[in-house]
C-alpha cells in the first residue's frame, strides 16, 4: 500500500514544526511538508493522482478538514497523527497517538459519516454564533492557550448580539434568538467542550445543540457545564436535536466554522446535511 504523510508544521500552535523532523528521522517514509497556505490541498490532490491509498495527516482537526475537502470524494484511507491543539475528532473516533511508522502496517479502518455545510465538508463539527466569533477572535488574538481563550470569551461576550435563527429540518421547524448553533458529527468542540455528547460518527444523523439567548452572566455559568456535557440538562436554555438535513436562516450575516476553521465570508443562510459512510478512517 502506498502511504504518504502530510505534515502541517503550524499545528499545535507551531509545536509540530519543532518536532516533526525528529518524528521521521531515519525512517524512510514518504513525507511532504505543508508549510505554506494551499499545500495540504496540493499534496492531497497529488497523492490521489499518484495512486496513494492512505494519507496520514500530522496535525490537528483543521489539517484533517483541509485534506478531506481536497479529496473530492476519492477513495483514500485517512489517518491522523494528532499534533494539533484541540484534537477533538480523534476523541470521538477512538484514535490514540501512534508513531508515524505504525501507519505503514495493515490496520483496521472505520467508515464514518461526514457533515456538509454549504460546499464544505466537516468530519467533526460546525458552529455559528458565539463560539464561531470566539474562534475568529482567537485567530487574531496574540494571547494563546487556555488564557487566550478566556480573554477572547470575555471580549466577545461584551459585544455579542444574538441573531434570530430559523432552523428547518426534516423533522421540525424552530425560530429563536440563539447564542450558539452547534452541529456535531463528533462529540467534542474547542478542545474541551462536549457540546453534542450523544453524537456518534456513524449513526446516520447529525446532532444539533441550540443555546437560547440568555443574560450574559448566566451564559458564563453555563460554559463550565458543557465540559462534561451536563449543559443538556438545562432544558430551559439548551435544546438538543438530531437530523440529516437542515436549513439555517439568520436575521443578520454570521460567521461560522467547520472543524474549528473559520470561513472568511459570513452567511445569512446555509444548508447542512449528512453524507453517510463517506470517509474511511484508520484506527491504529
Amino acid at each position: 500500500m502506498k502511504v504518504r504523510y502530510l505534515v502541517n508544521p503550524s499545528a499545535g500552535k507551531g509545536k509540530t514544526g519543532k518536532h516533526w523532523r525528529q518524528m521521521f528521522a531515519g525512517k524512510g517514509l514518504d513525507v511532504r511538508l505543508c508549510d505554506e497556505v494551499g499545500m495540504i490541498e496540493h499534496y492531497t490532490e497529488e497523492a490521489v493522482s499518484h495512486g496513494v491509498k492512505r494519507i496520514v495527516i500530522v496535525g490537528g482537526d483543521g489539517s484533517l478538514n483541509t485534506a478531506v475537502n481536497a479529496l473530492k470524494g476519492a477513495e483514500v484511507e485517512m489517518a491522523i497523527v494528532p499534533t494539533g491543539s484541540g484534537n477533538d475528532f480523534i476523541r470521538t473516533a477512538g484514535i490514540e497517538y501512534a508513531d508515524p511508522e505504525r501507519y505503514m502496517e495493515p490496520l483496521k479502518t472505520r467508515r464514518i459519516d461526514m457533515g456538509k455545510a454549504g460546499s464544505r465538508l466537516f468530519a467533526n463539527i460546525f458552529g455559528s454564533g458565539f463560539d464561531a466569533d470566539v474562534a475568529r477572535g482567537m485567530q487574531l488574538n496574540r494571547w494563546k492557550g487556555d488564557f487566550g481563550y478566556f480573554i477572547e470569551v470575555l471580549k466577545t461576550l461584551s459585544v455579542f448580539k444574538s441573531p434570530t435563527v430559523k432552523m428547518e429540518t426534516e423533522k421540525e421547524s424552530i425560530e429563536i434568538e440563539a447564542m450558539t448553533v452547534s452541529v456535531g458529527n463528533g462529540r467534542w468542540h474547542g478542545g474541551m467542550f462536549m457540546l453534542t455528547p450523544a453524537a456518534v460518527l456513524d449513526d446516520g444523523e447529525l446532532d444539533l445543540c441550540l443555546v437560547r439567548k440568555i443574560p450574559k452572566l448566566r451564559f458564563l455559568t453555563l460554559v463550565p457545564t458543557s465540559i462534561k456535557g451536563k449543559h443538556v440538562e438545562i432544558t430551559d436554555v439548551v435544546s438538543m436535536h438530531k437530523f440529516q438535513k437542515m436549513k439555517l436562516s439568520f436575521s443578520r450575516p454570521v460567521h461560522y466554522h467547520v472543524d474549528g476553521e473559520v470561513m472568511e465570508e459570513p452567511v445569512s443562510e446555509i444548508e447542512i446535511s449528512l453524507i453517510p459512510k463517506a470517509l474511511s478512517v484508520v484506527i491504529p
